[in-house]
């Protein structure tokens, strides 16, 4: 069996400052804090992530957005465990659609209401990532979305939140744009075109 060769990283100088220029990080001060990634996961300073350059390009920005920051801290995870770009795709979808269509601020108990949490690489040998999935059978529907993957069976993910009443107008928004055929792609395409990067 053939060993897979260790991933490239940006080594060069100009390769690092194309990334710097991707996540705007080109001023002086924070240049330095964007370097070549050798360290194991289990040796990155104190607040130091992973930060993987398909996030760049679904729409995520540093620094995070507070949304961003509440979703992870909500499921205990952090940037790396989510597989990108997917996950980073369907919340930056999810936060345009709240801030752009329904006129209203994203919130993890809305977020929970549409989307799991699913577990990816069930054996020991397997990397462990995760992905957030639409939810099936909510009495709101959600944007036709990007291919869903395998399920999960943990209860903490799957609960569903009781949203509070005051949530029923944004639902009956939600709800009026699916049925007018708005769409994952077309809300994607908009935060595109304006180049917003909402997470």
């Amino acid at each position: 069996m053939a060993s897979l060769s260790r991933p490239r990283h940006f080594q060069a100088e100009w390769e690092l400052e194309l990334v710097r220029r991707v996540l705007g990080w080109t001023s002086p001060e924070l240049v330095e804090r964007i370097r070549a990634g050798s360290v194991p996961l289990g040796k990155l300073r104190h607040g130091e992530f992973v930060l993987f350059i398909s996030y760049a390009s679904a729409g995520l920005t540093l620094p995070l957005s507070s949304f961003f920051l509440l979703l992870l801290e909500g499921y205990g995870l952090q940037l790396q465990h989510l597989t990108p770009p997917h996950s980073i795709l369907q919340v930056a979808i999810f936060v345009h659609l709240c801030e752009m269509f329904v006129g209203v601020r994203p919130c993890l108990t809305l977020f929970r209401n549409f989307f799991v949490l699913v577990k990816s690489g069930k054996s020991k040998d397997e990397i462990v990532v995760y992905y957030f999935q639409t939810r099936s059978g909510s009495s709101t529907p959600y944007l036709h979305a990007l291919a869903n993957g395998p399920t999960s069976d943990s209860k903490d993910w799957r609960a569903k939140p009781i949203l509070p009443t005051e949530f029923g107008s944004v639902l009956g928004k939600i709800r009026e744009l699916v049925e007018g055929g708005l769409t994952s792609m077309h809300v994607l395409r908009d935060f595109l075109k304006r180049r917003i990067a909402p997470l």
